[in-house]
């Protein structure tokens, strides 16, 4: 830690960008990510942060943490403690946490290139340095998430990110060809997302601390200028999660770990197994997630519900043209179109999920198969049943069968079958 706050890329080392912008009485804020990430980066790195600060001058008082929830419903007490901070982190700190809201107190600095409006929380744009504590992954449409994704979505305001996001939509294949899990050239969302933040730079002083977690584990810590950041960031990604194979998946298992709290979050599991099963609606994805929070996001449950008695491709191109434009998007209106253009190629039912959730819900609206196991300890029978039910109902008696344990894995399949 200490080595990259004193050799950071881009930027002047920790310590004299410390001691040359802090103004007593104002505050430095930090950005944490929200309770749907797993936020094992920020449990690692606050406390070395915080210590170093007030090593530096730093009062306590003059420390704020803003919880960087974008338009996602604000994470209550017992999630900061749980979800986020951690029991002793949060006894210590919970007086100096904030929460960003999207519908309030954000200061319009402008517009992209692309048009977009650039609204950010007040509260960030008035401190004297800001330190966003990222976790770099692969995002399913932005490309790669983590350090320019904490001010847009994570601080900007909600008109902001309903005109950023839409970038990604195409009303035949669902998602534009550069809104693709690790990809960030030509990707519009990414690019206006870079752009946002790069203005926000321009206005007041920041200093990154990127990591990647692999397994739990903190494997790569970078520091220093958020653009910078980003950009190193690509290729460790690149060695830890692009997975290459001549042949497709016949059946590909997936677990997705604490995204696994409700449907919305898991739903990453379904779009990196599409990446890796064959295309030819004979494929089988199992995702594993107790979704014991429900479906998770309002926006995403109306918009299936709405598009429920259309055909696929129909209702594919419905979810766009009602839910997906700059006036009506919603947080969670994104996920509709990337699970129908993955319908397009795994057939309805073939999305088998082992979680708590109601089966005549998921088959009727969300079009997946619920495998409700009696306990935890079940799920073994249900998983080992699913392979005797795969090989019955296709004719396929020696699958090839892939388990993703990372939802964030890109499966680069050479010779896909359509």
């Amino acid at each position: 830690m200490d080595e990259v706050l004193a050799n950071p890329i881009g930027s002047k080392p920790f310590d004299d960008l410390v001691k040359e912008v802090y103004v007593p009485g104002k505050p430095v804020m930090i950005i944490v990510d929200d309770n749907t990430r797993p936020n094992i980066h920020t449990r690692a790195l606050f406390p070395h942060m915080t210590e170093r600060l007030q090593s530096l001058g730093v009062p306590r008082d003059d420390i704020r943490i803003i919880i960087a929830s974008g338009s996602h419903k604000p994470p209550s007490d017992d999630a900061i403690e749980t979800r986020i901070l951690g029991s002793e982190l949060y006894a210590e700190w919970k007086d100096n946490v904030l929460i960003h809201d999207c519908d309030s107190g954000n200061k319009l600095l402008g517009k992209t290139n692309r048009g977009t409006p650039i609204y950010i929380d007040e509260r960030v744009m008035e401190s004297c340095l800001v330190l966003p504590l990222s976790d770099s992954e692969y995002h399913y449409f932005a490309g790669q998430a983590g350090t320019v994704k904490l001010f847009c979505p994570g601080v900007a305001g909600r008109e902001t990110i309903r005109v950023n996001h839409p970038r990604m939509f195409d009303l035949e294949r669902g998602f534009v060809e550069g809104c693709r899990l690790g990809n960030c050239n030509g990707n519009p969302v990414i690019e206006d997302m870079i752009e946002i933040s790069t203005k926000i730079g321009e206005h007041l002083p920041m200093f990154c601390v990127d990591t990647i977690v692999h397994h739990g584990e903190i494997v790569y810590l970078q520091a220093g200028d958020l653009i910078a950041c980003h950009k190193a960031a690509a290729e460790p990604l690149k060695r830890l999660r692009v997975v290459d194979v001549d042949e497709p998946g016949d059946l590909v298992f997936v677990s997705v770990g604490e995204l696994g709290l409700n449907l919305y979050q898991a739903g990453k599991g379904i779009h990196a197994a599409w990446n890796a099963v064959r295309h030819d609606r004979k494929g089988w994805i199992v995702l594993l997630a107790p979704c014991q929070d429900g479906i998770g996001s309002d926006a995403y449950a109306n918009a299936m519900q709405a598009a429920k008695d259309l055909e696929v491709r129909d209702a594919l191109r419905y979810v766009i043209e009602t839910y997906g434009s700059e006036q009506t998007f919603k947080i969670g209106n994104q996920k509709p179109p990337d699970l129908f253009r993955i319908l397009l190629d795994v057939a309805e039912g073939n999305i088998k999920v082992v979680t708590q959730l109601d089966p005549d819900e998921l088959r009727n609206v969300y079009r997946m198969e619920a495998c409700n196991p009696n306990s935890p300890d079940d799920s073994q029978r249900l998983l080992r049943e699913l392979v005797e039910r795969f090989t019955k109902e296709t004719g396929i008696e020696n699958p090839r069968i892939y388990v993703l344990d990372d939802p964030g894995l890109l499966i680069n399949v050479k010779n896909q079958i359509h």
